[in-house]
């Protein structure tokens, strides 16, 4: 019987200590909840950037007379993103700091909720949509920073973001950009009938800048002073 009871009791203890809430309701002299939660926080977005430094342009062998063709893409990039968000400015107001010295030994890790400003840095996971066929972007490394508003878990942010994208050398475009004419390798006689990107010959990496704004949320939780 005693085994039984104890078997409830600690069952229930577990539902109650992995089903409570991570915010605990306490007033303040001023009857408001002072709340605290990280300021840094990962979060998960979606949005789309404009390249503004110039054109770029994906390459094509012609199959009706073997000569070298560009093609303009489209500036705008369709992104998903993983990143880090900062809220630097904490809401407190002098008459709560007391209770704030009070919790935040408590709260370790935790500092006074945040203001609706924040600061990001994010790493674009994957193309979405059509641009990822467009251009070139297959290397790893693909960043940017953010300011924007957040609101509990949603952010709206501006990005600054830097790309590389594989482009044709200078060279290749200087020789045939809008020539029309074949390419002919040295010691051969015969046309190139393909052309790959991954030719370094022909093509090289380049950082492109561009803005745009995103959509995300913040995996954030606030607990409250106690």
């Amino acid at each position: 019987m005693k085994r039984i009871f104890f078997t409830i009791l600690f069952s229930s203890r577990l539902i109650a200590l992995f089903g409570q809430n991570d915010t605990t309701s306490t007033k303040t002299p001023n009857e408001k909840d002072i709340e605290f939660e990280r300021p840094f926080n990962f979060f998960a977005a979606a949005g789309a950037s404009y390249m503004f430094s110039g054109d770029q342009y994906t390459v094509a062998i012609s199959p009706y007379d073997n000569t070298i063709q560009f093609e303009k893409t489209f500036p705008i990039l369709t992104r998903f993103s993983l990143g880090l968000v900062w809220n630097p400015l904490p809401n407190l107001s002098e008459a709560n700091k007391e209770i704030y010295r009070k919790n935040k030994l408590i709260l370790a890790g935790y500092e006074a909720a945040r203001r609706h400003f924040a600061a990001a840095l994010l790493v674009n996971v994957f193309q979405l949509g059509f641009s990822s066929d467009q251009i070139n972007t297959n290397s790893p490394i693909d960043v940017g920073f953010g300011i924007g508003f957040r609101n509990e878990n949603f952010l709206v942010l501006g990005t600054l973001e830097f790309t590389p994208i594989r482009t044709p050398r200078q060279y290749f475009l200087d020789k045939f950009k809008d020539k029309n004419l074949p390419l002919i390798l040295a010691g051969s006689q015969e046309p190139v009938k393909s052309i790959s990107v991954d030719d370094n010959t022909i093509f090289v990496n380049r950082i492109f800048p561009s803005i745009g704004i995103k959509i995300a949320y913040s995996f954030s939780k606030a607990k409250q002073a106690k």
